[in-house]
């Protein structure tokens, strides 16, 4: 999971920097500079924020439907069940 959250927020820089790119490279226009010469553009930017995202939105989280399971049970309970909350879990 941490991975994929890494890739969309990659690929989210990626499309900034390309913005600013863009500008660079229109303004480049002005002053005749080579399209190649235009530095860390990114043509499939978008493209990989696309499947990033795609990737993003497929993740379950299993944790949610343990958290509606122990809704009504103690919090020593839940700490027990659930990792995160600061138990003990033996499930790795």
């Amino acid at each position: 999971m941490t991975a994929t959250v890494a890739a969309v927020n990659n690929a989210m820089s990626s499309i900034g920097m390309n913005t600013c790119l863009h500008q660079g490279y229109v303004h480049a226009l002005k002053k005749k500079t080579p399209y190649a010469e235009v530095p860390l553009l990114n043509r499939n930017a978008e493209a990989d924020l696309n499947t990033d995202v795609a990737c993003y939105e497929s993740l379950t989280f299993p944790v949610i439907e343990d958290l509606q399971k122990l809704i009504s049970e103690p919090l020593s309970k839940i700490k027990d069940t659930l990792f995160f909350a600061g138990g003990e879990s033996s499930k790795e």
